[in-house]
């Protein structure tokens, strides 16, 4: 089917998002259903709330209303190989989201890819500042029920930051477990800020009782939304000053924040907010018989003050102008999904 003629009349798709309590993971399956149902189909939103539990019964119900496509965001990453079989016995075609589920074309960043350009350009930041290991140390936020596939992107953070930094010990990612809270002695800390704001604002407070008030701080997690929680423990602790931030995301806090300059210097972003478009150019995909590569990914940059305005609308949160997909993902454009948007370099 060229590009352009992609027709979804009468088509019903089914969208399990990991949990309704994060605006940005709803605004995902918003976005898919509101462009998907403008096409002609009908779109079925689930909430698997956070929870395994949700998750494994979402699952039944999406098989049992026989959809054309199941799209599905785990909310917990033991609970994949379940879910994994239920699919594989109905024969439905599905898509996951940011997880791995297995028999199901994974939609995700390229986590140790785009966390690598982020630690280094974070390295420079504290190169500019003086901050090295000896006086430093780097919080990674984690959000352990996701899953490896998540919380690579923390580790191998820590990992090619901790290779680039004056007086850091190297540390490779895979010597970082979800178990593992200090890392290299005062150099490290990975707390479990999980994926929501009620929980990464009192987990943060807690670890920043076991940073010495004479060190610097380097703040990275998985999700914008974990990083504003973690940082106003940050600031409520009287410790602003002290602490530098890596956002990862995207969202429009990050934007005002890296503008602000003050102190959010760094943000790893894969336009997480528009995620649903790309994941209904896959559907298109699958129902124009194309077979998916494992993995597919969105456009990936590091934001700074320098280039944010690049990417965003001057003064506003708005979307500009995303750059070139990477070569895995370019398959995309020949669904004519993304051209419908206008908002991907090269995507005509």
């Amino acid at each position: 089917m060229p590009a352009g003629t992609v027709d979804f009349q009468g088509k019903t798709f089914a969208f399990a998002i990991a949990t309704a309590a994060n605006p940005l993971i709803v605004s995902q399956g918003e976005t898919f259903k509101q462009q998907a149902e403008k096409l002609g189909a009908k779109v079925t939103i689930y909430d698997n709330k956070g929870t395994a539990e949700a998750m494994l019964s979402n699952a039944n119900l999406m098989v049992a209303a026989k959809p054309d496509v199941i799209v599905e965001y785990p909310s917990a990453a033991d609970a994949t190989s379940r879910v994994s079989q239920t699919f594989k016995r109905s024969g439905i075609p599905c898509i996951s989201v940011n997880v791995p589920v297995e028999g199901c074309p994974l939609f995700n960043f390229d986590q140790p890819y785009l966390a690598g350009l982020g630690a280094e350009a974070m390295a420079k930041q504290m190169a500019a500042r003086g901050w090295t290991g000896e006086n430093t140390t780097v919080v990674i936020g984690q959000a352990a029920k996701y899953g490896p596939s998540v919380n690579i992107a923390v580790t191998s953070f820590y990992d090619k930051l901790s290779g680039l930094v004056p007086g850091m010990t190297h540390v490779p990612s895979r010597d970082i477990t979800p178990s593992t809270t200090t890392i290299g002695g005062e150099q490290g800390l990975q707390v479990d800020l999980d994926f929501t704001a009620d929980i990464a604002y009192p987990a943060m407070t807690r670890a920043l009782q076991s940073i010495p008030a004479n060190r610097h701080i380097v703040l990275y997690t998985t999700a914008d939304d974990v990083t504003v929680a973690a940082r106003r423990a940050i600031e409520n602790a009287g410790r602003t000053r002290d602490a530098i931030v890596s956002g990862f995301g995207g969202n429009g806090d990050a934007v005002k924040a890296l503008r602000a300059n003050d102190g959010w210097v760094t943000e790893q972003t894969g336009f997480y907010a528009h995620w649903g478009e790309f994941v209904l150019a896959m559907v298109a995909a699958v129902q124009q018989g194309a077979t998916l590569p494992e993995l597919t990914s969105p456009p990936m940059v590091v934001l700074t003050k320098d280039n944010v305005d690049t990417y965003f609308t001057p003064g506003t949160t708005d979307l500009a102008l995303m750059p070139e997909l990477p070569a895995n993902s370019r398959y995309l454009t020949g669904t004519g999904v993304l051209q419908k948007y206008a908002n991907v370099t090269g995507a005509k």
